[in-house]
């Protein structure tokens, strides 16, 4: 008997699993309470600043445009030649 190995323990599957399910739960409560509580936070603090930085937005959002529209054409012709690069195999 004593050079046998000792028996693992028993474990009922049933009651880990139920076990696992509690913990995951509470776990995905307390994430969802952190993102609803962050949400409304940024929600107020946007209902708040809003009004004073709509006009500073629209003052320099139109000064900016030409920026805007020659850098996504920049990004799209950039990212065209890589991956018509990358499928004729070519290097340089």
């Amino acid at each position: 008997m004593a050079d046998e190995a000792p028996a693992p323990p028993a474990r009922d599957l049933s009651f880990v699993i139920a076990v696992m399910k509690r913990v995951e739960q509470r776990r995905l409560y307390r994430n969802l309470a952190w993102l609803v509580l962050g949400t409304a936070a940024i929600t107020a603090l946007l209902f708040l600043i809003m009004p004073y930085l709509t006009p500073a937005l629209t003052a320099v959002s139109q000064s900016i445009w030409p920026l805007i529209i020659i850098t996504t054409v920049a990004g799209f012709s950039l990212v065209g030649f890589e991956s018509t690069r990358r499928a004729l195999g070519l290097r340089f």
